[in-house]
């Protein structure tokens, strides 16, 4: 069923729901927003951080990288790589040498300040880790963990960190298992499905394309809340937003409520790629399900979902969701008739509630 076209919602959102594979995404990126939030509010002075420091300080942990091997893992331009690591050595986080096995080159390292902020990064997500486990329960939480690495496994996913961790799990200083995990297996996923869909004629996508293009619908969404939800610079939202017109799948234009503000809405082709995103997304699911079984899939489906609604506000502020929740229900009494949209009030509030 079709929505009117004056309803301002994505109603495959609210009819169809994310899956294991967003779940999981969002987590990813929920955890590391909230620790760049709490590291900001640190009695220590790690000056001005980006999300976008996370994936280097977590492949400069492992060993020293070339700027071009960085590039590669992160699935970045050689040029975003460069402007990155600049910052990094601006701010005594990285040091770099000349490369051994090639006098030509360098390799970059974590310095002693950029250990300090991966030990606070760490403490920052283990307190997240902490607040899953009150949400979840500290049992569901550890079979959520190793479902999570069995998949890893069983997907052929290498996290050389997980391999060091000590016995102790309360350690502060190591990263809890879970913490580990879900990036890794975002990763995994995010490049999967990058491989996937220019597979299908999609080309010129790169990695950092696909945050944002989840962020965009037909509707159209302000540039700025974009830039707030990712916790990146309006500057390089606008930036990556500029490479997704080009190539044919945004279209940027004035808010006509505010013509200072910029909207991106999904072009046609954008409606593809999203579509074929999601039929993707289906693909790798199912395929899931079957690498796991079903109880380990249900098991991990059932937390992710469970930790999703928990920080679904960070991304989709409180204040937006009354004025959706009134078009929703309008949309579903036009389609269902009063009675109708009265029976399901009732069942969601029975399966709410935890009754059967």
């Amino acid at each position: 069923m079709d929505a009117p076209a004056n309803l301002n919602i994505d109603t495959r959102r609210y009819l169809e729901g994310p899956g294991l594979v967003t779940h999981l995404m969002v987590l990813t990126h929920f955890v590391e927003k909230r620790s760049l939030a709490m590291l900001a509010c640190d009695d220590a002075n790690h000056g001005k951080l980006s999300l976008a420091y996370s994936g280097f300080v977590s492949l400069l942990a492992e060993r020293e990288h070339s700027p071009g091997e960085l590039a590669a893992q992160l699935g970045i331009s050689k040029q975003a790589c460069s402007n990155t690591l600049r910052e990094l050595e601006q701010q005594g986080l990285i040091a770099r040498r000349r490369n051994p096995r090639d006098s030509r080159s360098t390799v970059v390292s974590l310095t002693d300040e950029g250990a300090a902020l991966l030990r606070a990064g760490i403490a920052c997500t283990n307190q997240l880790h902490d607040e899953f486990a009150a949400t979840l329960g500290e049992e569901q939480l550890e079979r959520l963990g190793s479902v999570l690495e069995r998949a890893a496994r069983l997907l052929g996913v290498d996290i050389p960190v997980l391999h060091a961790l000590q016995a102790d799990a309360r350690d502060q200083a190591h990263p809890r298992r879970l913490t580990l995990l879900l990036p890794g297996l975002s990763t995994y996923f995010r490049r999967s499905l990058g491989q996937d869909i220019a597979g299908r004629g999609f080309g010129g996508l790169k990695t950092s394309h696909g945050p944002l293009l989840g962020l965009v619908n037909r509707e159209g969404r302000r540039l700025q809340y974009i830039a707030s939800v990712l916790g990146h610079s309006k500057q390089a939202v606008a930036a990556t937003s500029l490479e997704l017109e080009r190539l044919g799948y945004v279209v940027r234009e004035a808010d006509p409520e505010d013509k200072r503000q910029i909207v991106l809405r999904l072009s046609p082709e954008g409606t593809r790629l999203v579509d074929a995103s999601q039929a993707a997304v289906r693909e790798r699911e199912s395929a899931l399900r079957e690498l796991l079984g079903a109880d380990d899939y249900q098991c991990m489906d059932e937390a992710l979902a469970t930790l999703y609604f928990q920080v679904v506000d960070e991304f989709d502020p409180p204040s937006v969701l009354p004025e959706k929740i009134q078009q929703l229900g309008d949309y579903l009494i036009s389609e269902l008739g009063t009675a109708g949209a009265r029976t399901l009030a009732q069942h969601l509030m029975t399966i709410t509630r935890g009754d059967t």
